[in-house]
């Protein structure tokens, strides 16, 4: 008798302290509660989903309030938490924000948060303080909730990030948002692509396979574009002898842009900052312009007359970056400079023969870069080889997603309370227009009657 006395006063002792604990953490309110709708069967009414749209709604009223955009929820996120919730640890955030960055690569933040409770409105409530402290940056949410072990209590993962946009220069255009979403066409890595707003050309690297796989230019007003679009089929209006041969009419060219065309630095840069980039018809109209735009001139007007030519982009010696024009002719190379020297017929520049100096990284026509299929390889001069160059389309770019590695997220986790365990985690790592335009001959255009002469000099030299 004593000994039974004596356990029911443990199992009572036991009892009242866990009383007083859980009235001291409010969670006696909390069973209370669960236990009158339960009674009542009003949470059978509530469901996960009219959870969810409380949530969402109690997110984006907080955001209403503090006058930053609303979050939207995330469809493709949403189905894999809902895919990987079940079976989900919760003990651990940090994983869990690992997890979700493996999987959706595409966010650039991450502040997620679990909670748990006997009810769903109960679980709402946890979240409360959670709702008036997401990031003005977050764009994009999901939500899972999922019954705890034994089914008498529920459990939630919110989700919320900056999801980030595909990479187009209609984008770094229209926005002023410096990170995108991008995959490399090489090898197939997501990654995300930093850009610095002072330059004005910019060459997209993979992080894993070190190969470029697009470069986009930014012209005088500040658009940009892929630098291939630059070439927009604009050829000079002008009278060609039919009797001459095409090497006579590549030099022909290739003298009057070379004559017509004033070699200028762009004005009132910042020295760190690249140039602005100018179309064809826009060097002509203004007879002048730097490496690069005299080059597209020439380049285009050669395509124009069913030239098989390229723009290079590379280095000169020790003078630095560079652009000149290659063409194939009858079998031979040319390399064409648009800004130095002076084209003579009697001395052709076969890449054979001028071409030592010249380090080409990049070249583009009017559909296509071509880039280093093997990056840092030694060069040997061979311009048009398919083993030495990729050919790119830029306007193909998909965003094809595969998982990254955790080893390449390079995160900053932190853990917080508020209303349940919240950890942040940031990762540093297209719109579609036509291809191009023909652009329109300027009316105060005169026609060039064609040969010019040769020897020819610059306007001013």
């Amino acid at each position: 008798m004593l000994t039974r006395l004596l356990t029911w006063s443990i199992i009572a002792g036991i009892a009242l302290a866990g009383g007083l604990k859980a009235h001291k953490d409010g969670k006696l309110i909390v069973w209370s509660q669960w236990f009158q709708e339960w009674m009542k069967g009003e949470d059978q009414a509530y469901s996960s989903v009219r959870f969810e749209v409380d949530l969402v709604d109690r997110l984006n009223y907080a955001r209403i309030g503090a006058k930053v955009p609303i979050l939207r929820v995330d469809a493709e996120l949403e189905t894999w938490l809902e895919s990987q919730f079940p079976g989900m640890v919760l003990d651990d955030v940090n994983l869990i924000t690992q997890q979700v960055q493996e999987a959706m690569p595409r966010y650039f933040r991450l502040s997620i948060c679990t909670a748990g409770g006997p009810t769903l409105r109960a679980l709402l409530d946890q979240f409360q303080d959670y709702t008036q402290s997401t990031g003005a940056e977050m764009t994009h949410l999901a939500c899972a909730v999922r019954r705890s072990t034994g089914g008498f209590s529920y459990q939630a993962l919110l989700v919320v990030g900056q999801r980030l946009e595909d990479f187009s220069p209609e984008m770094l255009t229209n926005t002023s948002n410096e990170a995108f979403f991008s995959t490399c066409p090489h090898c197939q890595h997501p990654h995300i692509v930093r850009v610095s707003r002072q330059q004005h050309s910019l060459g997209l690297e993979c992080p894993q396979c070190r190969r470029t796989y697009a470069v986009v230019a930014a012209d005088a007003a500040g658009k940009y574009r892929y630098v291939n679009e630059f070439l927009t089929g604009y050829a000079p209006p002008a009278v060609f002898a039919k009797d001459h041969s095409r090497v006579h009419e590549l030099f022909t060219i290739w003298a009057a842009v070379h004559s017509n065309c004033v070699y200028t630095k762009d004005p009132g840069l910042k020295k760190e900052a690249t140039d602005a980039w100018q179309t064809s018809l826009e060097t002509q109209q203004k007879g002048l312009g730097d490496c690069e735009d005299s080059a597209i001139f020439l380049c285009d007007w050669l395509l124009s007359r069913g030239f098989q030519a390229r723009v290079a982009l590379g280095r000169y010696g020790d003078m630095g970056g560079h652009a000149w024009v290659v063409v194939k002719l009858d079998d031979k190379e040319y390399l064409l400079e648009s800004t130095e020297g002076r084209p003579d017929p009697s001395n052709p520049p076969l890449v054979s023969r001028v071409g030592s100096r010249y380090v080409p990284e990049i070249m583009f026509d009017r559909y296509a870069l071509y880039v280093r299929s093997t990056p840092g390889q030694s060069w040997k001069g061979d311009y048009w080889s398919s083993k030495i160059w990729t050919r790119v389309e830029p306007r193909s770019l998909k965003s094809r997603l595969r998982p990254t590695s955790l080893e390449s997220a390079k995160s900053d986790p932190t853990t917080e309370s508020a209303g349940g365990r919240i950890a942040r985690t940031s990762r540093p790592n297209p719109a579609v227009a036509p291809f191009m335009e023909l652009e329109e001959i300027p009316k105060d255009a005169s026609v060039w009657q064609m040969p010019l002469s040769l020897g020819q000099e610059k306007p001013g030299s």
